[in-house]
Order: C-alpha cells, then sequence, then structure tokens
C-alpha cells in the first residue's frame, strides 16, 4: 500500500514538473518583450527652458542606464518599447549642469497588469527612490539576521 502511494506520488510529481517548462515556454511566446511605456512630465522639478533637462531610465536591478531623452518644449517625456517583467528608475537630469535632479519609482512592467505608466509625475519634494530601496534593503538583512539567530539558538 505504501509503495502505491510513492508511485502515485512519484507519477504526479513528474507530470507536474513536464508541464511546467511547457507553460512557461507558452507564456513566454504570448507575452511580447518590448512594448512597456512610461510616459509623464517633469514640469513641477524643471525649469524652463526645459530643452537644458533630459529623462534617463536606469534598470533598477541592473542599475545600467536603459535609455534617455531631453524633456520636449511642454516639458513631457515618453519611452516605449520597453522589456516588460522589469523595474525603471526615473531620473531627471540636468544637462547643463551636467548633474543629476532627482529620481522617481521604481515602477514595474508587466503583462497583462501594468505595461504601461503614463503619469509619470517627477517631483523631488518627495523622498527619493533609492532612498526607499536602501531602507527596504536595510529592513529586510535585519529581518534575515534576526531569523538566522533564531534558528540557530
Amino acid at each position: 500500500m505504501r509503495f502505491r502511494r510513492t508511485l502515485a506520488a512519484a507519477v504526479a510529481g513528474l507530470m507536474a514538473l513536464g508541464t511546467v517548462p511547457a507553460m512557461a515556454q507558452q507564456a513566454a511566446q504570448t507575452t511580447p518583450a518590448g512594448n512597456g511605456v512610461i510616459a509623464g512630465r517633469a514640469t513641477d522639478e524643471a525649469k524652463q527652458p526645459y530643452s537644458d533637462y533630459a529623462v534617463q531610465l536606469r534598470d533598477a536591478a541592473t542599475g545600467r542606464v536603459v535609455t534617455a531623452q531631453p524633456l520636449n518644449a511642454q516639458g513631457q517625456f515618453g519611452f516605449s518599447g520597453l522589456e516588460l517583467s522589469r523595474r525603471y528608475l526615473v531620473e531627471l537630469f540636468n544637462t547643463r549642469e551636467n548633474k543629476l535632479v532627482c529620481t522617481e519609482g521604481p515602477y514595474y512592467l508587466s503583462s497583462p497588469t501594468m505595461v504601461s505608466k503614463n503619469d509619470v509625475n517627477v517631483d523631488c519634494g518627495k523622498a527619493p527612490a533609492a532612498l526607499w530601496l536602501l531602507v527596504a534593503g536595510a529592513g529586510t538583512a535585519g529581518a534575515i539576521a534576526i531569523v538566522t539567530r533564531s534558528v540557530s539558538q
């Protein structure tokens, strides 16, 4: 009797493992990789002339600048063709002074729930996103340390 239960569990496990790669492959085929959009304005922080400013997108996971573009005459920006399943930081950059003004985000683009974020407002009055990431990382590290210490005692 025990042998039959073990055999049934093993067969069920193998069947489940066989369907997971097939489902992942199907999801990869149906989800376009580059159709995300992030757009908005920087009029609260940038001063005229807006041509002195650019907005750059940074991949929050790698820290790499993905793309950049100058603000238009109305202080607006828009990026399309972005990879989904990524977190992006939106950075306002003063090109005349060659300095980063502030950062917004991170914004997570995923299919099908959030393929576009069209209402980004770059406003430096809030705590910078980098500070939030630092605080979240410190909290996570503290929680891991507490759990590790509790388990070892």
